[in-house]
């Protein structure tokens, strides 16, 4: 990677869309300061909280703009603790611009939309199996039971008659063996 290729107003950013920003920001910082009146306190403290509030600023040039402003507002009438501080919205690490394939890029809104409909998916996915899995074994605990039921209802009814009906054989034959022993004939 060409450190020139992504060098701005001192600074030499990561990557092309880091570029960009700056560049974009010191456009806000010259149009500010060319249409603001820098000498009166009251509004550089607004553009100053404003700025801050909206996260307008990002990039080392856009904050080396809100600290001229913070220090301009400690020259003038407003105190330390008045002044909100100059939030950072990154961490910081040492980059080796000599392997530009360890640049982690930054994820675009469509690119973190499309990987959290990923994982909504891969979680959905993972909880139909779930409940596909826990309704197979609730057909199988309930079809191998021996509580009657909606599912087993028939084979229940028809074995409970073929067993009674097996019981009545039973006991008239052992009947008709004790009326051959009595000698009782019937017609």
């Amino acid at each position: 990677m060409d450190r020139e290729e992504f060098t701005f107003e001192g600074f030499v950013f990561a990557n092309k869309d880091d570029l960009e920003l700056a560049k974009a920001e010191k456009k806000k910082v010259d149009y500010i300061t060319a249409h603001t009146d820098m000498n009166n306190q009251t509004m550089v403290r607004g553009i100053y909280e404003k700025a801050i509030e909206t996260k307008t600023f990002q990039t080392p040039i856009g904050l080396n703009f809100l600290y001229a402003l913070r220090q301009k507002m400690l020259a003038g009438i407003y105190k330390e603790e008045e002044i909100t501080p100059i939030p950072l919205y990154t961490t910081f690490r040492r980059i080796d611009f000599k392997e530009p394939t360890r640049i982690k890029q930054r994820l675009t809104a469509a690119q973190k939309k499309e990987l959290s409909l990923k994982q909504k998916y891969r979680n959905m996915s993972l909880i139909a199996i779930i409940l596909f899995v826990l309704v197979v074994l609730m057909l199988g605990i309930t079809m191998s039971g021996p509580n009657i039921n909606a599912l087993n209802y028939r084979e229940a009814v028809t074995n409970e008659f073929a067993a009674w009906e097996q019981e009545l054989t039973e006991r008239e034959n052992a009947i008709r063996e004790r009326e051959r022993e009595l000698g009782i004939v019937n017609n």
